[in-house]
């Protein structure tokens, strides 16, 4: 199964002075159980074409289905797509409200009507999932704890109603080091021991490369580039021109190629920018 995007198209604020054109002609496919990563630059179109993917805005051209039906055919409860794809927005922990832990993870489990069983189960296994000590942390007040604790409470939140696709919209902006090494691994352990599909926003290329299956780059509200990290970092001039940042080993592998070395442009990490290095110096390249 999956979500399907077809030629979606959304403007801001048509007919009027201020009319933008967010998204244009977008085709995209995210199969159940992949990792998929979106960048672009600020304004490229990422956020409005995530909040299509549950029905948070409806597309003004085209279609969004999600595991084979069309979630704004005439009478779809879009209830349904809510709980099945789970839409985290960039600082989720602002909207934290509840006394205690428990409570705030519980409260999307208790809105859809479960019992007071499931909620606690889920609830339990929500916390498991993004690495949080049910029993040590459900009595306690969210906000005397770390920026995060309160993100992944956040995220737990969303998780205990049982979403099989995860959006996440720059889980890790603002955070310390600390912080976002815990969301980052927490994230991954979804995708990777949950079977939980990921769709991950992000500015940080590094984080990007690490995760996702797959990159999809979005350029004045369409998709410029789509294919796997390798393939997207490898033109690292084209992503620079388009004013983003390269993951720091690309980067290195970029400055090399420009001097006339023979790498690779896809290569993220410290091992492989060190046998590329190697590789090439028992060719004879030189700086």
């Amino acid at each position: 199964m999956s979500i399907e995007v077809t030629n979606l198209s959304y403007t801001y604020m048509p007919g009027t002075p201020y009319e933008k054109v967010a998204l244009e002609g977008i085709d995209l496919k995210v199969d159940e159980g992949s990792f998929i990563g979106i960048i672009g630059h600020t304004g490229s179109g990422k956020s409005t074409l995530i909040q299509h993917f549950n029905g948070l805005l409806k597309p003004q051209r085209g279609t969004i289905v999600v595991d084979g039906s069309d979630i704004w055919e005439k009478g779809f409860k879009r209830s349904i797509v809510r709980q099945k794809v789970g839409l985290v927005f960039q600082y989720p922990e602002h909207q934290l409200f509840e006394e205690t832990v428990f409570k705030d993870v519980a409260f999307g489990p208790r809105n859809m009507g479960l019992n007071e069983k499931e909620v606690l189960k889920r609830t339990r296994s929500a916390m498991k999932m993004v690495g949080l000590d049910f029993d040590a942390l459900k009595d306690t007040n969210p906000f005397g704890l770390s920026g995060g604790q309160r993100r992944r409470i956040a995220i737990a939140g969303v998780l205990a109603m049982g979403p099989k696709y995860l959006i996440l919209d720059e889980p890790t902006a603002g955070l310390d080091p600390r912080g976002r090494r815990e969301i980052l691994n927490s994230i991954r352990d979804m995708n990777r021991k949950q079977g939980i599909t990921i769709v991950l926003v992000s500015h940080n290329m590094d984080e990007v490369a690490w995760l996702a299956d797959s990159i999809v780059v979005m350029e004045r509200g369409r998709i410029s580039r789509n294919g796997t990290p390798q393939q997207v970092f490898d033109d690292g001039r084209y992503l620079m021109d388009l004013g983003l940042a390269l993951p720091a080993m690309s980067l290195l592998m970029l400055k090399l190629k420009e001097k006339g070395w023979q790498v690779k442009g896809g290569v993220f990490t410290v091992e492989d920018a060190r046998k590329e290095i190697l590789k090439n110096l028992r060719c004879g390249n030189d700086a």
